[in-house]
């Protein structure tokens, strides 16, 4: 996959640019506060559907504009493609490929497929789970059609479910009843999700494994487990009628006390990733070294499952890595990048003699 050009409009602090890139690694160098993140902001949306930045779409349009527009174009294998999102201050966004309006967030993901890789995902390993389940989130929701779907229609049922559970009359039989029809709703979309989870902790195992070996030159062993709250039995986890019936009745035999507690104990929303080092947690007991070590691994792996998935490997979008990086790290990180396509922000790159095309920021504009 090759992105051309992507088209900003009162996007942050871009007013109306068009950047234009080539194979390999692209450049985007200026001081800080100049637009270069803005850029891959603007990219990635394409990707995962919605700024990595803020929630609030508000905050993605210029303070003296209604309205802000982005478009890219790109080639898979296919052919060359156009898309686009349309963003109103009053009203909500729209998106299309090539022309026509796409209603579905579903149905947009999966076409644009980037990894982005940023600071923050350097302490991805030490971080909150909610941080490491979005990143399972992001990644299978460019490779696998069905999965944005589950996760959408159960989060929807898991509110119903705990606004319910907040009620005073929670525990009356008529709300017990409507307890249990929301577990028979909410288990099929928990049991999918899980199992398609699962199946990418799997792949992720080989992956960073062969990364980290790389690494330490075969001195450390690293495996991925799949935490689930309900079950830790890998044949029923990736199972997804045994998940069913297993997650059903977790939703109703504990029910007294998430009454009590007022909230969901159980799902998919509680579950985490544990990368482990030589069968230690990663979390727990690794160097700052290492965790940033197996965040490289893991980010590497992120673009070979999809390009397993899809037969060509996604863009690689990296906002100012470089000078988080020690030498060794970085020149292994760049090394393992060879024959894709790169935009990578800098403030402190000064040769460009090794970018396929250098682009400077100023003022939100290229100079």
């Amino acid at each position: 996959m090759k992105l051309l050009e992507c088209a900003v409009k009162n996007f942050r602090i871009i007013k109306d640019q068009k950047f234009e890139f080539t194979d390999g690694v692209n450049l985007i160098k200026g001081n800080n506060a100049q637009g270069k993140t803005t850029v891959l902001e603007a990219i990635y949306v394409f990707a995962r559907g919605r700024s990595f930045r803020t929630r609030n779409e508000a905050e993605i349009i210029a303070f003296d504009r209604d309205g802000a527009d982005i478009e890219i174009v790109y080639e898979d294998l296919k052919r060359t493609n156009t898309m686009s999102v349309s963003y109103k201050r009053d009203e909500n966004r729209k998106l299309y490929k090539n022309g026509i309006q796409i209603n579905k967030t579903s149905d947009f993901l999966g076409n644009f497929r980037a990894v982005l890789f940023t600071p923050d995902h350097l302490s991805l390993i030490k971080s909150a789970a909610t941080d490491r389940r979005l990143f399972l989130d992001i990644a299978l929701s460019q490779i696998e059609p069905k999965y944005i779907g589950y996760l959408k229609r159960y989060g929807i049922l898991l509110s119903q479910r705990n606004a319910l559970l907040k009620e005073k009359s929670a525990d009356s039989d008529q709300n017990r009843i409507l307890f249990e029809t929301l577990a028979e709703q909410m288990a099929p979309a928990a049991a999918a999700v899980t199992a398609l989870r699962y199946r990418y902790c799997e792949k992720l195992t080989t992956h960073i494994s062969d990364y980290f070996e790389s690494m330490t030159d075969g001195a450390e062993a690293t495996d991925t487990v799949y935490e689930s709250c309900v079950s830790q039995d890998p044949e029923i986890l990736k199972d997804e009628e045994a998940m069913r019936a297993l997650y059903e009745r977790k939703f109703t035999d504990n029910l007294s006390r998430e009454i009590n507690m007022k909230t969901s104990l159980y799902g998919i929303q509680k579950d985490d990733i544990d990368i482990r080092l030589n069968g230690y947690s990663s979390r727990k007991y690794c160097s700052q070294g290492q965790q940033r070590s197996l965040a490289i691994a893991l980010k590497l792996a992120e673009g070979d499952i999809s390009a397993e998935a899809t037969g060509e490997y996604p863009v690689y979008l990296l906002d100012d890595i470089s000078g988080e990086l020690d030498a060794k790290r970085n020149t292994f990180f760049m090394s393992q990048l060879k024959d894709r396509q790169i935009i990578i922000t800098s403030c402190t790159a000064k040769s460009s003699k090794k970018y396929g095309r250098v682009i400077t920021m100023k003022n939100g504009g290229a100079v």
